[in-house]
């Protein structure tokens, strides 16, 4: 990164050592582990292991502050909250291509924070517009932002959608937390 870097997150193991890193640089790279070449130092604690780039994201128009990666039932996702306002969702394909869909003004002043839901099923409704009736999981994550807002969005015909929003704060939100665990029609997030 050439400016200071403002999160990391780690990937499921599933998918091998994969790690995330966002910076003030506008930039996010995500990050291989590959065996080293030669014999480590003494000194070295790397344990003979180093972190190759294989991946670089660059279409931010401002400081990315906040990376999560998603459950792995989701397959390999990754969310990206900047400074510009807006959210990222980088996605694989399995093949070494990424793919990009970007949420326009999410938190217009800035995004500071981003948690996945937990990978649950949705529970059987005489509501049509209940996503995921093939038995899906219903992709869900939350953003908090400088707008003083949290935001709750799923995903719903191929794009990302505001399912609702809390206005409880009078500043900023910081960080937000969605619970790993759930009970029956009960999700919980912390802000």
């Amino acid at each position: 990164h050439e400016g200071p870097v403002w999160q990391l997150s780690w990937s499921h193991p599933t998918f091998g050592s994969l790690l995330a890193s966002c910076s003030y640089d506008r930039k996010v790279l995500i990050w291989k582990e590959t065996p080293s070449t030669g014999l480590p130092s003494q000194n070295s604690t790397s344990g003979g292991t180093q972190y190759s780039s294989i991946y670089e994201y660059d279409r931010h128009t401002s400081s990315v502050n906040t990376v999560s990666w998603a459950p792995y039932e989701y397959g390999l996702m990754l969310a990206c909250g900047s400074s510009d306002g807006s959210i990222s969702i980088i996605s694989s394909t399995g093949d070494g291509r990424w793919t990009t869909k970007k949420i326009p003004d999410c938190h217009p002043p800035g995004v500071n924070a981003l948690s996945w839901a937990p990978a649950v099923l949705p529970q059987a409704s005489d509501d049509a517009d209940v996503q995921g009736s093939t038995g899906e999981p219903v992709k869900r994550f939350v953003s908090g932002g400088c707008d003083c807002l949290i935001r709750i969005w799923k995903e719903q015909d191929d794009g990302w959608v505001e399912e609702a929003h809390l206005d409880q704060h009078n500043d900023w939100v910081r960080d937000v937390a969605w619970a790993p665990t759930f009970s029956f029609n009960k999700d919980k997030i912390a802000s």
